[in-house]
């Protein structure tokens, strides 16, 4: 069904008359000059080559409007008043300067002050101007800027006690107003204020989308000068994915807080060639750059979030820890572009992408497939798996009876995340890769930032117990752990303990087989270590538990009570190793430490702490074991005693 046509004066009327839903209407080539047409929706209407000089758009929808070789900006009586409004504000200020530095001049250097040694300061004064030129032409108009020259004029309105006209103080401030002028026009920072200033003074009575929602909008050749793109009072103006190439007159635009305000990127966008420039870090969240042509540009920790990058050319380019959440890659060419860290997920598009190989780590290195090509659709599938799975990546090797402790709690912190382990690669020199399955949506980073937060906690405890336990230097705890990084010993250690961990196989396409070192195992079992003294460690849990007071009131806990039965749980559950049930008597000990002061704040986060462990310890066991149902009925209780 073809577009509604209507006409500018159907338009005003209908919109007089209380109706404000205009959607997919053509309104192309048509004249809304002057047309007040607040929190009207034209989504998805065609307003191609119509005159919107002057027209308010304010709090519009405006989502997929085609503005495409519109004319916006000012309507010629708007033009009048701003004259009007800058032509005498122009003069005051530079007859103020000059009036000001001829009276010190004059003042200074009469006869009858001469006499009255006034020579020095009549000297410094033209320093001080001289030296206010200076600091602007230097450092620009910024606030940090101001501070200088208000001193330097407060001492100039100090000192001022007469008049005079001094024609070369008037042409030096005529000419550093021009000066001023061009350099906050070609965008310089240093002149920031003076910029911001004349963009709002130019948009009065300009084309106004302020708090308008222009989602999607297209703005190819239109002419933008003195349009006004800054929030409303309302609500903010929506710019996400607007096409902006080959637009006439932006950066005469007040573009607000948009990325546009950017020089490079409001480049970018309108030109769509960013061959081999420089965007590290750079806010393109949103843009609109189907297309573009980014060979070899530096993309690196750039946030590319909801942005439209559909059959841009990436070759060469480097997208190192780019963020690309819900970013829109399809039929895009990837060819030698490197993926370090990259923050995808299963909102990012890469449905038929153009990649021949990728470089997974910088300077070139850990080349996918290892040699040959990827066959059509192996880059997608490649990084299917990516999507849904968190990286966690271990530089010297895994101490494996921390992680799966780090893991079991993890698995209780993040339930809805049904966290499982995908694979166990092992890349050599110390560094092993553990993928993570995860549910869609859960919040990986959150879980990546906890499991590294847990497991260096773990490890530390861990390690203080190898120097008991070994007697052994740091250097031959590194050396316990790097041996750990070999699969084989890994196979081993989990294969005494009767804990299943959920492992999915994974595995390239043929095509991305070759030389590469990195293994991928899958593994049943858990973790063991060294023969521990479990009548030592009994007799000293027992020891703290018989220190603890009786309760307080009858209605209170008993946490000595308490505690023997988990202890006895722990000593007797038969799917616990012997290695498991020193630790889960370790964890009791600082339990049974802290009931001495339960509200002592130290101490409820140790005992929190300690909980916690204990349930992670649980969290492998089945759901019939001992500790695991001892656990379920007493955790209540000592979480209410704690306060926790």
């Amino acid at each position: 069904m073809p577009p509604q046509r209507l006409t500018a004066k159907d338009l005003y009327r209908r919109y007089r008359n209380g109706e404000r839903n205009f959607t997919g209407a053509d309104f192309s080539g048509a004249s809304l000059r002057g047309m007040n047409l607040k929190g009207i929706d034209l989504s998805g209407s065609d307003l191609s080559k119509a005159d919107i000089r002057g027209t308010k758009f304010v709090n519009a929808t405006l989502r997929k409007t085609l503005f495409s070789q519109a004319k916006a900006g000012l309507q010629r009586r708007w033009l009048i008043v701003q004259l009007a409004i800058a032509l005498p504000l122009a003069m005051l200020l530079n007859f103020v300067g000059a009036f000001l530095s001829a009276a010190f001049i004059a003042y200074f250097f009469t006869p009858e002050t001469i006499e009255e040694i006034t020579i020095i300061p009549g000297a410094l004064v033209p320093v001080m101007i001289l030296g206010m030129f200076l600091a602007i032409a230097r450092q620009g108009l910024t606030f940090k800027a101001l501070n200088t020259i208000i001193i330097l004029l407060l001492v100039v309105v100090l000192v001022a006690v007469a008049v005079a006209v001094a024609v070369a103080v008037a042409v030096a401030v005529a000419v550093l107003s021009g000066y001023v002028a061009w350099r906050s026009l070609k965008g310089d920072e240093k002149f920031v204020i003076v910029r911001i200033f004349a963009l709002a003074l130019g948009s009065m009575g300009g084309t106004s989308f302020s708090g308008a929602d222009l989602t999607g909008a297209y703005f190819t050749q239109t002419t933008l000068k003195n349009a006004n793109f800054a929030d409303s009072r309302q609500r903010s103006t929506v710019l996400t994915r607007v096409r902006w190439h080959r637009a006439q007159k932006l950066d005469r635009a007040r573009l607000g807080n948009s990325i546009l305000q950017t020089p490079n990127v409001r480049e970018l966008l309108l030109t769509l060639n960013g061959a081999a420039h420089n965007y590290a870090g750079a806010n393109l969240r949103g843009a609109n750059l189907a297309g573009a042509n980014l060979v070899g540009a530096n993309l690196a920790e750039a946030i590319l979030s909801e942005a439209i990058l559909t059959e841009a050319d990436l070759q060469d380019a480097n997208l190192t820890e780019a963020s690309c959440i819900s970013t829109d890659f399809t039929s895009a060419c990837f060819t030698g572009a490197t993926l370090e860290a990259w923050d995808i997920e299963n909102s990012t598009r890469l449905q038929e992408v153009h990649c021949d190989y990728v470089y997974l780590l910088g300077n070139h290195q850990e080349r996918r497939p290892n040699s040959g090509l990827f066959a059509p659709g192996d880059f997608t599938k490649l990084f299917e798996e990516v999507l849904d799975t968190i990286d966690l990546i271990f530089q010297n090797g895994i101490d494996w009876k921390a992680f799966v402790r780090t893991f079991g709690q993890i698995q209780v912190e993040y339930g809805e995340a049904e966290l499982s382990v995908q694979s166990i690669e092992n890349k050599g020199d110390g560094v092993v890769v553990v993928k993570l399955n995860a549910a869609p949506g859960v919040d990986k980073a959150a879980i990546h930032q906890s499991f590294t937060e847990t497991y260096e906690l773990a490890l530390k405890e861990a390690e203080a117990r190898y120097k008991a336990q070994l007697d052994a230097k740091d250097e031959q705890i590194a050396d316990f752990r790097q041996q750990n990084a070999n699969m084989q010993e890994v196979v081993k250690l989990l294969a005494q303990r009767p804990i299943t961990v959920d492992v999915k196989a994974t595995a390239e396409s043929k095509a991305m087989q070759g030389n590469d070192s990195s293994r991928t195992v899958n593994i049943t079992g858990n973790v063991t270590g060294s023969t521990l003294n479990l009548g030592e460690i009994s007799g000293q849990v027992s020891t703290q538990i018989n220190q603890l007071p009786p309760p307080a009131s009858p209605d209170q806990p008993d946490l000595k009570v308490l505690l023997t039965q988990l202890k006895t749980t722990i000593e007797t559950d038969s799917e616990l190793a012997d290695e498991d049930k020193a630790e889960a008597l370790e964890e009791l000990k600082v339990i049974a430490e802290a009931g001495r002061q339960p509200q002592e704040g130290a101490l409820q986060k140790a005992a929190k702490r300690a909980m916690t462990m204990l349930k992670g310890i649980a969290a492998g066991l089945s759901e019939t074991a001992k500790l695991a149902t001892t656990l379920e009925k007493v955790w209540p209780v000592l979480a209410g005693f704690f306060g926790l």
